[in-house]
């Protein structure tokens, strides 16, 4: 029976990368280059490295491509998962699968990223994730809310651990390590108090906003309204996706004369992308920042550039976030007994508040 040109490709590469052809850290070609070597499509190209990739031999890291380990599958202390539920992920969950990858690596440990979609009935399409736990798996990292995965990892005693679930929703899970967002949700109350906040408007692209800081909003007399941003096209939602919803929102929004002449004190962003599209929007349509409104975004260290100095910043670390992860994860897989680290976020005052 004729093999597909996916294993063919992937022995190629396989015997080179054993061969000594690629040192350590050292990045194979360009899947460009690839197809054009192997007549293939890019699909063909793509799975190839997959298979490389669950073999150990190589890392596939975002915006840099496949890069050579020199370590086959036996060479490793053994192999992780840390899985996403969204195939199109934020620069926050980008960033720190790089970090966790570089960190488990560091240790000896192969930690394999995989990033998965729902259809249109809410089904995860798991097969990569039953095919690495198939393939043994010690330990798994799961940023995701669906018990269609947990459910995997409890029915093959695989331990893992959940990023920002309730730990009610988990009960077989290690630990569930959430956010610590209040001392960060006081200190934006308290600048928002100091501009005579009544009204926060709050552009969001799900209802992931945290009730205890809306019921401290309403405590301290500030009124939450909501504006649900959605895709164009729902099965795309690349981050220059992301950017443009936002200016679509917020052009939609202000569109309707009664908010032009309506303006909330502040407008909150649920996302960096999200927020350099929508203040786009709110300049174009003659929104004077920070004199008729102010603007706050969740945004993430490292991505400053997404939004310049303009808005005050509900900040994320991804990079610190994935070393606490991965030294709870590497104490647990070294028999240590320990706490799940507290992630916290940071307010940062900015030119419009």
């Amino acid at each position: 029976m004729k093999r597909c040109i996916s294993d063919e490709i992937a022995d190629a590469l396989r015997g080179e990368l054993e061969g000594g052809r690629y040192r350590a850290g050292e990045c194979l070609p360009p899947v460009g280059e690839l197809r054009k070597r192997f007549e293939a499509g890019e699909f063909a190209v793509r799975a190839a490295l997959h298979k490389l990739r669950d073999e150990g031999l190589v890392a596939v890291k975002s915006h840099v491509g496949a890069v050579a380990t020199t370590k086959g599958r036996n060479a490793w202390k053994g192999h992780l998962l840390f899985v996403h539920t969204n195939s199109n992920a934020s620069y926050f969950v980008q960033r720190l699968a790089i970090q966790l990858s570089q960190r488990f690596e560091s240790a000896g440990w192969c930690l394999h990223p995989v990033f998965i979609d729902a259809d249109r009935d809410g089904c995860l399409d798991v097969g990569r994730i039953v095919r690495h736990v198939a393939n043994g798996v010690s330990f798994a990292i799961v940023l995701s809310e669906f018990r269609q995965v947990s459910a995997i990892f409890d029915r093959a005693a695989v331990p893992y651990v959940i990023l920002n679930g309730f730990a009610k929703d988990f009960p077989h899970a290690r630990a569930v390590i959430r956010d610590d967002y209040r001392k960060c949700f006081l200190e934006l109350i308290d600048a928002l108090k100091k501009r005579n906040t009544v009204r926060v408007l709050e552009f969001d692209m799900e209802r992931k906003m945290d009730r205890g800081f809306k019921n401290l909003m309403f405590d301290n007399g500030i009124r939450v309204s909501r504006v649900m941003c959605r895709f164009d096209n729902e099965s795309q939602n690349s981050l220059v996706d992301v950017k443009l919803c936002g200016y679509n929102a917020v052009r939609d929004y202000f569109a309707d004369e009664r908010h032009r002449n309506s303006l909330p004190d502040v407008i909150l962003f649920d996302d960096d992308y999200l927020a350099a599209g929508g203040i786009t929007a709110l300049l174009e349509a003659g929104v004077k920042i920070p004199d008729d409104v102010g603007i706050v975004a969740y945004s993430n260290k490292g991505n400053e550039p997404v939004l310049g100095k303009l808005p005050a910043r509900l900040e994320h670390d991804p990079v610190a976030t994935g070393d606490a992860v991965a030294k709870f994860v590497l104490n647990i897989l070294s028999g240590r007994s320990t706490k799940p680290p507290r992630i916290g976020w940071r307010f940062i005052p900015g030119e419009s508040l």
